[in-house]
């Protein structure tokens, strides 16, 4: 596995970019086992203060307020942590686990893709930017996560629509002193001059600051150019006014537009993907630049591996541009809004209104995102396309406490975890379950085994699993005893269900415990038989 990457990051400092993951991002991130190492690194907020004229008041950032009001999981927080240092630590976890080698100073110069090779069609020109010499890589897909000036998405021909508006931001990352309460609080300041200010605080015991740099301040300093560190520094008192401001040191800072843009299509050719900013780009007013990136490369790369395995259908990768684009767009879509408000100006649909811009958002930013795949209708109050729910459930023998999305790790493959319910009403059900597992033509049988994981969750206790069902449990067993995880799934104890996880946590299907046909016909749609 190789990455050619135009710049040496080994060598820049600490910058700023992206710094906050949100709760589904670190739930996804903690089924490929990067949560932790992330954690150990960062900065976590679990709530925000939001000021106006010196005092508290409602509105502002209030998607990271109250953030243990959350439901079912157990990351009721945001984490911060600058790109460059979340690179670093998925990048070594890649190199240990995977044996990934980035390839540093090197950019992609062009591709062809040879349509009648089924190995590695894809042969790949990269430019040495040491040497400049052109090595050549042919691979089977290429993945372009190369930014919004993208160069495989300009190669691929891929037009990239969207609109830039005037509006300038300032971020900046320092080391800082303040009298405004709660001051490691993921915050935000109604300011009249400036928007409405960003305080988040970050790793490092540092803090992003961000604001608006009205087109008044950069006509006063001459333009863009005339935005010095110094500009910065010295606007973001005036901002944060009537608090006080000292800074003591200054990482990084930088001065952006604001616009929104995606890719026409995700995909090319059946062999070019694009993922990250180099698809979608949008204000970092909701924080959700990398999340969106993120929650890309995982929708990605589990199907990506199912079909380099050979288990896979074309259609599972066609599945990436329909599902991931029009979470994007909603994105995008919202984000036209927000950063207006955050901007200090109303969009088209709150004209008329009087309350500072502030306080719209709190209505705007409820909104979540949601993978809608359909399926029929389920035997539970779960549906498919929505995000599987975290529970505790607990180990046989020892009781320890285990959580359901850490047992369903992301090694793409599909997950089935039969909700086995009370065996005193199930038995029969789980009996007969088994013996249709073991028949010729069943899909356990007709497709590879090694696509599945398979998991057992009674609605009792016990100790074992075969004494507990009253036959051989499917996979491992987790135990259910005050039946909470059934709750939660909506799946009755007296009767049961199978629910199949993909690979990235999303519901997949929701059965009954006799519906071994459902699963076959379902994965037919996805997987190669053997």
């Amino acid at each position: 596995m190789t990455q050619p990457e135009q710049d040496d990051k080994t060598r820049i400092p600490s910058y700023g970019r992206a710094s906050t993951l949100w709760p589904r991002t670190i739930e996804l991130l903690d089924q490929l086992d990067l949560a932790e190492p992330l954690l150990q690194a960062g900065m976590i907020t679990r709530s925000g203060l939001h000021f106006h004229e010196g005092r508290r008041v409602k509105g502002g950032l209030m998607y990271g307020s109250r953030m243990d009001k959350l439901g079912d999981t157990f990351f009721k927080f945001a984490l911060h942590l600058r790109q460059r240092l979340t690179e670093e630590i998925i990048t070594e976890a890649a190199l240990r686990d995977y044996r990934f080698q980035p390839m540093i100073l090197h950019q992609i110069e062009s591709y062809t893709i040879d349509q009648n090779d089924d190995s590695y069609p894809v042969t790949v020109q990269i430019k040495d930017l040491r040497t400049e010499k052109m090595v050549q890589l042919r691979c089977k897909y290429l993945v372009g996560a190369d930014g919004g000036k993208s160069t495989v998405r300009k190669l691929a021909r891929i037009s990239f629509d969207g609109e830039r508006t005037k509006s300038r931001w300032i971020r900046m990352d320092a080391l800082v002193k303040t009298d405004m309460p709660n001051p490691r609080y993921l915050n935000s300041i109604d300011s009249a001059s400036h928007g409405q200010i960003l305080w988040c605080p970050i790793d490092n015991g540092l803090t992003r600051i961000g604001y608006v740099f009205s087109g008044s301040l950069i006509e006063k300093y001459g333009g863009v150019e005339g935005v010095t560190q110094e500009v910065a520094m010295k606007e973001a008192k005036h901002a944060l006014h009537p608090f006080k401001l000292e800074f003591l040191s200054v990482d990084w800072f930088t001065i952006y537009g604001i616009g929104q843009r995606i890719a026409s299509t995700f995909c090319a050719d059946g062999r070019i993907f694009l993922a990250g900013d180099a698809g979608h780009t949008h204000s970092s007013g909701s924080a959700q630049g990398l999340n969106t990136g993120v929650h890309d490369a995982v929708n990605l790369a589990w199907k990506l591996a199912l079909r380099v395995r050979g288990l896979a259908k074309e259609t599972v990768l066609h599945s990436y541009d329909t599902e991931r684009r029009r979470v994007v767009q909603t994105v995008i879509d919202n984000d036209k809004v927000i950063s207006t408000l955050i901007s200090g100006h109303y969009p088209p649909q709150f004209q008329g209104r009087s309350e500072p811009t502030s306080y719209p958002l709190i209505r705007v930013i409820a909104l979540s995102l949601l993978n809608m795949d359909t399926t029929d209708p389920s035997n539970a109050t779960i549906e498919p396309g929505e995000r599987g729910p975290d529970i505790y459930l607990t180990s046989l023998g020892t009781g320890d406490p285990l959580r359901l999305q850490k047992i369903l790790s992301n090694r793409a493959k599909f997950s089935l975890v039969v909700f086995a319910g009370n065996p005193e009403y199930t038995r029969l059900a789980l009996c007969d379950l088994g013996n249709a597992m073991t028949a010729s033509d069943s899909f356990i049988n007709v497709f590879p085994e090694h696509a599945f994981q398979w998991f057992t969750i009674p609605a009792a206790s016990g100790n074992g699993g075969q004494e507990i069902l009253g036959c051989r449990p499917f996979g491992k067993v987790y135990l259910d005893g005050d039946m909470k995880a059934h709750e939660m799934y909506g799946v009755d104890v007296q009767r049961g269900a199978i629910i199949v996880f993909r690979p990235d946590g999303w519901i997949g299907i929701v059965v009954p415990l006799t519906g071994a046909e459902q699963l076959r016909v379902y994965f037919d749609g996805i997987l190669y038989r053997h």
